[in-house]
């Protein structure tokens, strides 16, 4: 079980721990603005001043936008937002999972939030398990994986890209190379059959 807390409760050393993990996973090397959108929000919520993380401050301070940064007309902290608590699931189903602390960017506001994850108070303790004998279970075969490539490799493949719209500009490139690469091949038969 987690259990939430602020700041004050959970060890400025266990939340910058967690944080040099996060920064380590290659979604946020892949975003330098994910990255420092993360380190702001945090290092300001440790230093006692999470009252001022707001979205021109982030823009200003995280992200380098000018001081004339208009947040009702100017979306973009609260997009970064959304990438970031996307990213940030991501990394705590994976690698994160052994982090000591989860920070959590609630939906709605930008400071943080950190949870000290399970396990993380005291070593587990270890029980005699007693000997039992093996039986053995007739286990049904899984269904056969439905047609196309499975979800994961699709996200991986995504991950190479810092947005979906960069996927999707290379997937038509690929496109585009294989059409040229066609219509050279028929060039060239037509010319050799002439």
């Amino acid at each position: 079980m987690t259990e939430q807390t602020n700041a004050e409760a959970v060890s400025a050393e266990a939340v910058r721990r967690s944080l040099d993990g996060c920064l380590r996973a290659p979604a946020f090397r892949r975003s330098q603005k994910l990255a420092a959108f993360l380190s702001y929000v945090v290092e300001e919520e440790l230093a006692g001043r999470g009252e001022g993380i707001k979205a021109y401050t982030i823009a200003t301070q995280a992200l380098g936008r000018a001081d004339s940064f208009d947040p009702s007309n100017d979306p973009s902290v609260r997009v970064e937002a959304g990438r970031l608590r996307r990213v940030l699931d991501e990394v705590y189903s994976d690698e994160g999972r052994q982090l000591p602390v989860r920070i959590l960017v609630p939906v709605g506001a930008y400071r943080p939030t950190f949870e000290l994850q399970a396990g993380e108070d005291a070593p587990p303790e270890e029980t005699p398990r007693p000997v039992a004998t093996p039986v053995p279970v007739l286990v049904p075969a899984p269904p056969a994986p439905a047609a196309g490539p499975p979800r994961r490799i699709a996200a991986q493949a995504l991950a190479l890209f810092d947005t979906r719209g960069q996927a999707v500009l290379a997937l038509l490139l690929a496109v585009i190379a294989f059409l040229l690469a066609v219509e050279v091949a028929l060039q060239i038969y037509v010319l050799t059959s002439a």
